[in-house]
Formats: structure tokens, sequence, C-alpha cells
């Protein structure tokens, strides 16, 4: 069976829905425990069950998450819409400047978690196991690329996610997996180099000149 569709956010009142820390939040520990109650949610994120309560709500009206199957017929859980979400930039309102606008916020709360999430990551690494020490990564570097070398290598990094698409939530993880946060980057930082001599060596073994930090630490998308 194929995966289902990601749910692309390309209207500015959908975006606006998620423009909250709280709901940005909220959108992370389901993503992260597969589904929760209001109460539960509200005890990972340090919000009280009726505002998590009211969140939840609002990102269900606009089509984002939407509601568990109860295991016991009396609780109400919430799980992210199959799929996952995106921001769909490109076509239609996305083109907007008030979209722009609205997605750069939405952008801002989720690069701050990020941040976040790593550092205490950092932090705590010492106390870790070793063998999740050494598992764990990092990395940040430069190279030049094409646009189409940079499609390729988005495609490839989603392939390698994918590997793993079925793994959402706690009832999906095998004995001994804990979750892993993966953040990945990638985006034009100058101008395009003038005409040159050409190409230099593509993918595969060469000099590497990029500053490269291999941390041991990693965490990404929704």
């Amino acid at each position: 069976m194929a995966d289902p569709p990601r749910k692309q956010i390309d209207d500015v009142p959908t975006l606006r829905a998620l423009a909250h820390p709280a709901r940005v939040a909220l959108i992370e520990v389901l993503a992260m425990h597969g589904s929760l109650t209001a109460t539960g949610a509200g005890e990972l994120i340090g919000e009280s069950p009726s505002n998590c309560s009211f969140h939840l709500r609002q990102l269900a009206r606009y089509g984002l998450i939407e509601q568990a199957e109860s295991t016991d017929g009396r609780t109400r859980p919430w799980q992210v819409v199959p799929g996952g979400i995106g921001i769909g930039i490109g076509t239609g309102s996305a083109q907007d400047a008030e979209f722009t606008a609205t997605a750069a916020a939405v952008n801002d709360l989720w690069t701050a978690r990020q941040a976040a999430a790593e550092a205490e990551w950092l932090r705590r690494w010492p106390a870790e196991p070793a063998e999740w020490q050494a598992a764990a990564m990092s990395t940040f570097t430069y190279r030049w690329l094409t646009a189409d070398e940079l499609a390729a290598y988005q495609r490839d990094a989603h392939a390698l996610i994918d590997r793993y698409r079925g793994r959402r939530g706690l009832d999906s993880a095998p004995p001994g997996a804990r979750p892993v946060r993966v953040y990945v980057s990638a985006f034009p930082a100058g101008p395009a180099h003038p005409a040159g001599p050409g190409p230099g060596p593509g993918p595969g073994p060469g000099p590497d000149t990029g500053p490269d930090t291999d941390t041991d630490t990693d965490t990404g998308g929704i």
C-alpha cells in the first residue's frame, strides 16, 4: 500500500493556525509519541490540559491533526494526519507576501526548538551510554552544488529518512529503540559562481576542504 501523501500547507489561515509556540510543541510531541491525549501532551510540553485541548482542537480544525483510536473508549487521543505536514512553498497563495511572512514566523519557531533540542542533547551527551554517543551525529559543511545537484541531494536525504517511515510512535518501535530527532537543512548560502574552468570532482572520494564538524550528535521533519 502506498504511503499517504504529506499535507502541504499552502494557505495563510492554516499556516496562522500553526504559528503558535504551544501548537508547534504539540505537533512535535504527537510526531514523537504517535498519539496523545490533551493531558498526556500537556505533561510533556508544560501546558495545562485545558490549554492543550484548545490548541489541539484548533490544529484539528485546520486539518493538521486528527483524532486517534481510543484504547479504552473514554479518552480522546490525537495524532498528526497520516503522511505528516509540510509548508507548500511555490504554488497558489504560497507566492503571497503574507504567506511568506507567516511561513517565516513558523520557521523561526521550528528553528528555535531545533537549536534548544540540540543544545540539550549536548549537555546530557557525557552521561549517555557509549553506543548512543557513538551513533548520534551532527555535521556542518559547505559544498558548491548546482541546483540539479542540490535537488538530487534532497531526494537522497528523503529516501534515507523514508527507510524508517513506518517508525512513527511508540507502537512501531522495536525493542531498545529511542525517539531520534532528525533535522536536515541544505540551501544556497551565497551567489552563484561566475563562469569558470568547469565543474570540480563529482560525488565520491576527493579532497575535503569544507569546514566539517562531526560532533557526535544529530536532530528534523514532521
